[in-house]
């Protein structure tokens, strides 16, 4: 209809129109807001209709993705820097981790400390925590250890509950590492009703999300604090990226695998003790991701490490 309008409003200028066919200025101008307000009908819709159906599907799509997650070891490198009320650096630390598996969990072994390998009582202090470790492990029980799992991959992020808890909208598209993202805010409602824990501690937040529109999975996640929580104060922000590897080609034919990571993790707060005031940014990378090569099978009554490839019988 808005495509009629302004035809018939062309066709009655026509007559104004002088040599040369130039336009007059008030034709330009009704063209560009015909434009506008066409766009500004499609963003509505996509923002009303179409989030909903997205954020619904990146959710499906990360429950999948979260099994392929756990078959990865990789190293992390942790920093950590602290500033006085005057600015002046306080604290610089950093620290490499290798995430491999123990007993068939995941286990964070730390291997340096402000980038020199630990050696001395540090070494004897890690050895003695891998040592427990494993032997915690192997005296879990199947029970245990689906437990584990399962509070391992708890969210307490808006991410959790973005379709029940969230006001959500469309904002733009972005393009990341050559892929077209659908970038969502999401701020909590004013009468949200968590259901637990998790979902109260949700609500703390707002969230920007960045979604691949062909994997329909998180690629970038941006959130920050609205209240105080314990030390540290009202404003806290973190970063998460994703990275996204794919299977090399399998020799049967079968399709390539796609898994998405967790790449960097940035985080800038301000931490309140007493009279003292500190900020800070602590960011870890992860790399050197390599699949885990047996698949943990939790049975009823007993754990199996099935060879990758092989069926279980």
């Amino acid at each position: 209809m808005r495509t009629n309008i302004c035809s018939k409003a062309e066709r009655r200028g026509d007559k104004g129109r002088s040599g040369g066919g130039a336009r007059r200025p008030w034709r330009v101008w009704l063209a560009l807001a015909c434009m506008f307000a066409m766009a500004c009908a499609a963003a509505a819709q996509e923002t009303g209709g179409d989030v909903a159906a997205q954020l619904q599907r990146m959710q499906s799509s990360v429950q999948k993705n979260g099994k392929l997650q756990q078959q990865f070891t990789s190293d992390e490198i942790w920093h950590n820097v602290n500033y006085g009320k005057n600015g002046k650096k306080t604290v610089d630390e950093s620290a490499k981790y290798e995430n491999v598996f123990v007993e068939g969990l995941p286990y964070r072994k730390k291997v340096e400390s402000n980038g020199k390998p630990l050696n001395g009582k540090a070494a004897e202090k890690e050895e003695k925590r891998y040592e427990k470790a494993v032997e915690e492990r192997r005296g879990m029980s199947i029970a245990q250890k689906r437990h584990w799992w399962r509070m391992g991959f708890t969210y307490s992020l808006p991410i959790c509950c973005l379709t029940t808890l969230f006001d959500n909208r469309i904002v733009r598209h972005e393009t990341i590492g050559g892929r077209d993202t659908i970038v969502v805010e999401s701020t909590p409602k004013p009468d949200a009703k968590p259901a637990n824990d998790a979902e109260k501690s949700s609500l703390n937040w707002k969230e920007t999300t960045w979604i691949d529109t062909a994997d329909a999975m998180p690629t970038r996640i941006e959130v920050e604090s609205l209240t105080d929580a314990g030390h540290f104060a009202k404003g806290m922000t973190t970063r998460i990226d994703f990275t996204r590897l794919v299977d090399s080609p399998l020799p049967d034919g079968q399709p390539q695998q796609t898994v998405w990571l967790q790449q960097s993790v940035v985080s800038k707060f301000h931490f309140k003790l007493m009279w003292m005031g500190v900020s800070g940014e602590t960011d870890q990378t992860w790399s050197n991701f390599k699949r885990f090569h047996v698949d943990l099978r939790l049975l009823e009554d007993s754990v199996e490490e099935v060879p990758q490839g092989q069926t279980q019988p």
